[in-house]
């Protein structure tokens, strides 16, 4: 059961839940949680249960997990909540990735916007580095397997 904590107009939200016995470094409530995931784990599998001690040991490595990530609150590196900071693309733009399945398309738009063709034509020449000789590679596997069909 999760502990609400009222805000200071008395109404509750969710992001004011918090979890009964946490508090802001919660690394002794997930050590807790984790010791006693183990034992109820060690418990079922000594009774022969192990669909429920594999059960258990999943919620202690997320406990473990949760605990490290404690640990790391605020360090270089690491943003408030302890996961670690994404890198940022070197333009500034940050990369996302086409969900829509036309990934491909969008990079031969994008190649004859910027006028880059053959910049990886052959793939050995200098200006060929990174991203660009990963796609370039790429698109020769695809090659390569549609020439065995």
């Amino acid at each position: 059961m999760k502990a609400i904590k009222k805000a200071k107009n008395g109404t509750t939200t969710a992001k004011t839940t918090i979890r009964p016995g946490a508090t802001k470094d919660s690394t002794a409530y997930f050590n807790r949680a984790e010791k006693s995931f183990m034992n109820m784990a060690n418990s079922e599998f000594k009774k022969g249960n192990e669909a429920v001690s594999d059960k258990m040991v999943k919620l202690a490595k997320n406990a473990f997990e949760n605990k490290q990530r404690q640990k790391l609150k605020g360090k270089p590196g690491y943003d408030k909540n302890g996961y670690p900071l994404k890198p940022k693309a070197k333009s500034g733009a940050t990369i996302s990735k086409a969900k829509d399945g036309k990934w491909m398309q969008k990079v031969s738009a994008s190649i004859k916007r910027r006028g880059t063709a053959g910049k990886c034509t052959p793939i050995t020449k200098p200006g060929c580095t990174g991203k660009a000789k990963a796609l370039a590679k790429t698109f020769k596997k695809i090659a390569a397997k549609r020439k065995s069909k």
